[in-house]
């Protein structure tokens, strides 16, 4: 007559110890996790601040590679000097970071489309339209460009004042002055992702007011006169790997360059004093980069651009 209630309170007895063990269980499952997930993020900021120092020593010695080639004394600069072979591999604490240095002035340089006062400057203007041009691009994107910059509130007949920018679905107004940097030409009329993409290898924003020729990409060699052809291009690169340039007018020894040397001496030249780094470093799976332009001395290179990716 008994056993019933003795049942009863095993029953739950059993239901309270399995209720306590599924407790701890899922208490001792949280501590873990939460442990876990402390960790991970332990070691992602870990990764992320060595990633970031390792790309700021790569711009260290990038910066010191051009303040050696400056101490050199050699009053021309080219590409088979030691900052331009390709990506160097620094080792750092059992990784690379990768350094990529670049002469600016061998792009073509936006800013120079306007004068300082803020005046369509129309040598430069006619280079880069025809840079479009070998780039198979719409010539048209240069009066936005010139109406970005200029000074006036005169649009160009393909271009854009700021009505246009004020009528956008998310309004701003135009700057009326030189780029920042190549990411702003995003905001100007017709300069797409795709557009600055294949723009970008060959223009500047910062550079020695001319083009090194020693340098030059092939397109903004190109792009220097309507009679730069490819012949002539490839002349010209040719040529500078085998005997730089030490002086401009040396590269009338160029077949095809006697005739064009006159229209482009003023725009070309064979020595540069800005240069762009780019730095890059993995560790774990966090990757850091970071862009900067210099502006190179005997005694120094100034930082004029920064960024960190």
């Amino acid at each position: 007559m008994n056993a019933r209630p003795l049942q009863g309170q095993d029953g739950m007895a059993l239901i309270l110890t399995i209720t306590v063990v599924a407790l701890l269980t899922i208490g001792v499952f949280d501590f873990f996790y939460q442990a876990w997930i402390q960790s991970a993020l332990a070691a992602g900021y870990r990764d992320e601040t060595k990633a970031l120092y390792a790309a700021r020593s790569g711009q260290a010695a990038a910066k010191l590679v051009l303040v050696e080639d400056a101490r050199s004394g050699i009053p021309h600069d080219t590409l088979t000097e030691e900052w331009a072979q390709g990506i160097l591999a620094v080792p750092i604490d059992g990784e690379f970071v990768s350094v990529n240095i670049q002469d600016e002035s061998g792009k073509v340089d936006l800013n120079l489309l306007t004068t300082d006062r803020g005046w369509p400057e129309d040598r430069w203007i006619e280079i880069f339209r025809r840079l479009l041009k070998r780039l198979d691009m719409d010539e048209n994107l240069c009066d936005a460009l010139v109406d970005w910059e200029d000074s006036n509130a005169d649009q160009l007949p393909r271009g854009a004042e700021e009505g246009y920018y004020l009528s956008l679905k998310k309004p701003y107004r135009i700057k009326n002055a030189k780029l920042d940097s190549v990411d702003e030409l995003g905001l100007i009329k017709g300069f797409t992702p795709e557009v600055i993409g294949k723009l970008r290898p060959h223009v500047t924003v910062w550079s020695s007011t001319k083009i090194n020729v020693n340098t030059a990409t092939d397109m903004a060699l190109a792009a220097l006169d309507e009679d730069m052809t490819q012949e002539v291009v490839a002349g010209i690169i040719r040529e500078r790997l085998a005997k730089p340039f030490t002086a401009r007018e040396d590269i009338k020894r160029i077949p095809g360059m006697n005739d064009i040397y006159p229209r482009i001496a003023l725009a070309i030249d064979v020595r540069s004093d800005y240069y762009s780094a780019e730095t890059q470093a993995t560790f774990g799976e966090t990757t850091k980069t970071i862009r900067a332009v210099y502006r190179r001395g005997a005694a120094s290179a100034d930082t004029i651009f920064y960024k960190v990716f």
